[in-house]
């Protein structure tokens, strides 16, 4: 368990990392993504990622970025927010993230009817993982990712 306080999650993030995401009842899908300062505000940082969805005809490695999206993480005294930076839902809050203890933060979001438990925990100075679970009228699944810093 690596130990961090709010006020360092910015620099932490900061930089290149590679992305391996496992999806219930879907599979595993690998990608990159980078977390850079926004440009207007200190306190934000730009989170942008390009994943491989796999095809039937090619293995994922050989395959090219086919799914990118992007985000706005938000510094907080308590952790971080973090908002949609694309698509009909820009700038709306998807998670809202507040440290339970030195190296985990939590996240519980209702949309509608449908239940969003998250939890970020920092592994190392290098490595971190997302872990989502979406239950609802229409929704069950989980997804587990976990980002390696490289570089």
């Amino acid at each position: 368990m690596y130990e961090i306080e709010a006020k360092e999650v910015l620099s932490y993030f900061l930089g290149s990392w590679k992305v391996q995401r496992v999806v219930s009842s879907f599979g595993e899908i690998t990608g990159q993504a980078t977390f850079q300062v926004n440009d207007e505000h200190e306190q934000y940082l730009d989170f942008q990622e390009a994943m491989v969805l796999p095809n039937a005809q090619h293995k994922s490695q050989d395959q090219k970025p086919n799914a990118f999206r992007t985000y706005q993480y938000r510094m907080t005294n308590e952790g971080f927010d973090i908002f949609f930076s694309d698509g009909a839902t820009k700038g709306d809050l998807f998670l809202s993230f507040a440290f339970t203890q030195a190296s985990i933060l939590t996240s519980h979001h209702l949309c509608i009817k449908d239940h969003y438990d998250a939890t970020f925990e920092f592994l190392s100075a290098d490595q971190f993982e997302l872990s989502f679970s979406v239950v609802g009228p229409k929704k069950d699944y989980s997804i587990q990712t976990t980002f390696t810093r490289t570089c």
